[in-house]
């Protein structure tokens, strides 16, 4: 279990082991800090049938399934673009009946903002009455876009962020390389997203992209000639505009509107460039450009 999570498992493991947990449980948090390995270890911990103190005890027929990936009364729902009605309707069918195990029967749903109406109303019977010893667990990174009929129905679980200092502590123990202290701040809410950025091998790294703000800044390179070298990874490229302009706000006393100015249109350059049709380059291009035209930024 990840250090920052530790806490929540143990609580919610308590409340199992004392008969007071509620049936459907909604993890939310940023994308990144481990829900899903969090909801797998919880769904195994209630599946276990010797579970002590908390812990699942990792030998039992119940156990050794779930290590399997084969156990009949864990199901998952998840859909890499919008969980559908039938979708939820077949995971509901598998929890109508009695455990085969003799066991919890439990329920992950993954993006669970991703539910269409439809679907979500087709769970809202089951979330009202659950069959015994059920439990759902929906995870989500957004849960504004949840029905209201659904929030309400379900016991809210924030999951713990990790400071810097966290992520820097756990970072360490996975990755034996320097990092860039900017790079850690940037992604510390999300130490997963963070590790799995430095384990792809880019084209364009951190450290890369800042030699190239500062490649424009002293003008020994073309904005233009930037834009197109990163046009693969234009939306990453925004967002670390969006911190780096950040950065400059909080540490330069000189022109702080127009640095401001900057990273608002940062963040409108991102949702731009989502659009089918905007010419990615051209968007990149002009913010490159007025960052090149700050002459506070080259001294």
């Amino acid at each position: 279990m990840y250090p920052w999570l530790i806490s929540t498992f143990e609580q919610l493991a308590k409340r199992r082991q004392a008969n007071k947990l509620h049936h459907a449980l909604l993890l939310q948090g940023p994308q990144g800090i481990g829900k899903t390995d969090f909801a797998k270890q919880f769904a195994a911990l209630l599946l276990c049938a010797k579970n002590s103190q908390g812990q699942r005890c990792g030998v039992c027929h119940a156990c050794l399934l779930q290590y399997a990936g084969n156990h009949p009364d864990f199901h998952e729902v998840l859909s890499e673009k919008q969980i559908g009605v039938d979708q939820i309707r077949e995971a509901i069918k598998k929890l109508s009946g009695s455990a085969q195990l003799s066991g919890a029967k439990v329920l992950i749903i993954y993006a669970a903002h991703t539910m269409t109406e439809s679907s979500a109303n087709a769970l809202l019977k089951t979330l009202e009455e659950p069959t015994a010893n059920t439990f759902i667990l929906l995870l989500s990174h957004k849960v504004e876009r949840l029905l209201p009929t659904i929030l309400s129905r379900c016991e809210r679980i924030i999951m713990t962020i990790p400071d810097t200092t966290q992520t820097q502590a756990w970072l360490n123990t996975q990755w034996d390389k320097p990092v860039d202290a900017e790079f850690v701040r940037l992604y510390a809410s999300s130490p997963l997203t963070l590790l799995d950025e430095l384990q792809q091998e880019h084209k364009i790294s951190y450290e890369v992209f800042k030699a190239g703000l500062q490649d424009i800044i002293q003008q020994r390179v073309n904005p233009s000639q930037l834009a197109t070298d990163w046009q693969e990874q234009v939306e990453k490229i925004l967002k670390w505009l969006q911190f780096w302009l950040h950065l400059q706000v909080k540490s330069r006393a000189e022109l702080p509107e127009t640095l401001w100015q900057l990273h608002q249109q940062a963040i409108k350059a991102v949702k731009r460039v989502r659009n089918p049709g905007v010419n990615k380059v051209l968007v990149l291009n002009q913010l490159l450009t007025d960052i090149a035209m700050l002459k506070s930024l080259k001294e």
